[in-house]
């Protein structure tokens, strides 16, 4: 995947249109993997995987990349360990997408743990990062 060819202005509302469709994607693959519905589930959870993947490409490759070409070292840190955070949520939906092979018993409580996580990451973005990134533009 590479980073989409967006404008900054014009990604930040798109990532988050995406932050405020996460967690209906999420909650859509439990209620259709409670129903029975294993086949259906896991197509949806390969979307979340790969709307997440596009996202942190998107996030770290434009968006951090404004933050840390205006910014010093010092300055840009806060940022920094904010995207970092990327790194959890993403070993979370490998994690969610691996527990399908082995019967889905711990996919669910990792979809909550998912849904929990990003939503605490999307707020920090959008109230800090977001806002900093257009200031700078």
């Amino acid at each position: 995947m590479k980073p989409r060819n967006l404008e900054p202005k014009e990604l930040i509302e798109k990532l988050k249109e995406e932050h405020r469709e996460l967690p209906a994607l999420i909650d859509d693959t439990v209620l259709t993997y409670q129903v029975g519905n294993l086949s259906g589930a896991f197509p949806i959870l390969v979307q979340i995987r790969d709307l997440l993947s596009q996202h942190t490409i998107d996030e770290e490759a434009i968006i951090l990349k404004i933050i840390i070409d205006k910014l010093n070292k010092e300055e840009s840190e806060k940022y920094v360990e904010i995207m970092r955070e990327h790194v959890a949520i993403m070993k979370n939906v490998d994690d969610a997408v691996e527990s399908t092979y082995t019967g889905w018993t711990e996919t669910v409580p990792l979809l909550e743990n998912l849904k929990r996580i990003s939503a605490e990451h999307h707020r920090k973005e959008e109230e800090m990062v977001f806002p900093k990134v257009l200031e700078l533009l």
